[in-house]
């Protein structure tokens, strides 16, 4: 028969902390009995920890891998000192006058009339100065319109930089992108100026290739290579668009007023009339859900597997993506299927949420949509979910590009982007979801949006969600 286990002593061990317990003959057998339950209650929590299922296949749908969208929002203007004192002539007198006392638009009536007196290069380059104060006042007032003429005229007088830092920052004000690379063009030897320079080059870039037009596009990321030769993302983004463009030269194409729909091989052409169609039905379906349909012409382009890998360099979780093109591997299909129809609704929506917010939807509410769209539920994963949120999980981490998570991270991800959508939908309708698009598209924070939209602010909607989502 067995050996009874023996009773427990207690001793210390040398060099360890704690104490560590034995087994001896003598003593109450109860206590090992314990120990043993203890033992097994922990194997038992170990094997369900070790054996658990892996997270299921994750959606199949992300952003490029660079975007090129620092942050160059135009900041305040500045003010140029004023340096010529009192004159003999007392309209520039008086104009120095009110400039000191920061009555810029005074200023500016009487430096005009002492040029129109004396059109000399001096009286010139202070009515210059006079107009430049004076577009930061109408600048400060949301007249940017006004600013432009000012700093436009100020500029036929006078080249001093502070004016085309001004006038670069009040056409970002207008959304004119070129327009502000040209009035920093040419100050980019100035080292402060490069890196903003740059910057608004593959900005200019990312909004080229919105219009499709990608020459331009490679012109502009080429500049912004020449004044950093060692950006390696913006390389690879260069690198990455010339090979795609080389490649859909040999591409065929099905023409249609709304979806342009290219795709590998004539092979293929079936799969491209096929797409064309599940987009137009798309067109309808999140066109009525969001009450946006757009008047632009989106392009969609079909790969082979491997090409799709190869042109994307997309992760092997993603299997298909939105860069301002719908890009889908679908060599070879030939027939509609309830999948397919999902990842064309799903790529469709994001080429939506990009135009209603002209590209500032955060990830989570960007994904959130387009799941959404595709008829994509959470309530099968709640428990997931749950757990997620209750790790420590908030919606601020889900902001950027995915495009970076292994594929467990990237389903999680995906599911807490859903899942906040929904609450916001279930709890504001579809409609609110549009306004905070809206909102950001206007130039709204995120959390301003939200209180316009849902009159909550980001870290409420936030809390209220996780409260949700924890049950």
């Amino acid at each position: 028969m067995p050996t009874r286990p023996g009773p427990i002593k207690d001793r210390k061990h040398p060099g360890l902390p704690g104490r560590l317990i034995h087994l001896s003959d003598g003593e109450d057998g109860r206590v090992s009995l314990l120990l043993v339950i203890a033992v097994i209650f922990v194997a038992i929590l170990a094997y369900r920890f070790y054996t658990r299922k892996p997270p299921i296949a994750p959606p199949k749908y992300e952003e490029p891998l660079y975007s090129g969208k620092e942050d160059v929002e135009a900041g305040p203007l500045a003010v140029s000192p004023a340096e010529s004192g009192p004159t003999s002539d007392p309209n520039a007198s008086a104009a120095y006058e009110a400039y000191k006392a920061g009555e810029f638009t005074r200023a500016v009536s009487l430096y005009r009339a002492a040029y129109k007196d004396n059109p000399s290069e001096e009286s010139g380059a202070s009515l210059a100065k006079a107009l430049n104060g004076a577009a930061t006042d109408e600048y400060g007032s949301g007249n940017y319109e006004r600013a432009k003429e000012m700093l436009t005229e100020a500029l036929e007088l006078s080249k001093e930089p502070v004016f085309l830092r001004n006038l670069a920052n009040v056409k970002l004000k207008l959304k004119d992108t070129e327009g502000a690379v040209e009035s920093l063009e040419g100050l980019k030897d100035q080292s402060e100026i490069r890196g903003r320079l740059k910057n608004l080059y593959v900005r200019l870039a990312e909004e080229r290739l919105d219009k499709g037009e990608r020459d331009g596009a490679i012109e502009s990321l080429e500049k912004g290579l020449e004044i950093d030769p060692n950006d390696r993302s913006l390389k690879e983004r260069l690198s990455k668009l010339k090979a795609e463009n080389d490649f859909e030269g040999r591409m065929g194409s099905r023409d249609g007023s709304r979806f342009l729909v290219r795709y590998e091989g004539g092979e293929n052409a079936v799969a491209g009339h096929l797409i064309g169609l599940l987009l137009e039905e798309a067109y309808l379906k999140v066109g009525s859900d969001l009450a946006f349909y757009p008047e632009d012409r989106i392009e969609a382009l079909l790969y082979t597997k491997e090409t799709f890998r190869d042109v994307t360099r997309s992760p092997a979780w993603a299997g298909a993506i939105y860069d301002g093109r719908i890009k889908i591997p679908a060599g070879g299909l030939a027939d509609k299927t309830s999948e397919l129809e999902k990842v064309v609704f799903h790529e469709y929506t994001h080429a939506v949420v990009h135009r209603i917010s002209k590209g500032r939807a955060p990830m989570w509410l960007n994904e959130g949509i387009a799941q959404y769209e595709e008829g994509k539920s959470s309530v099968a994963n709640a428990e997931e979910i749950s757990e997620a949120v209750s790790s420590g999980m908030r919606l601020k981490l889900l902001e950027g590009s995915f495009m970076g998570y292994n594929s467990s991270t990237a389903h999680t991800a995906y599911l807490l982007s859903l899942s906040s959508t929904e609450y916001i939908i279930r709890e504001f309708g579809v409609s609110a979801v549009k306004r905070v698009l809206e909102n950001l598209g206007s130039g709204m924070s995120l959390d301003e949006s939200l209180k316009a939209s849902v009159y909550m602010s980001y870290d409420e909607l936030d809390k209220a969600w996780r409260k949700h989502a924890a049950r």
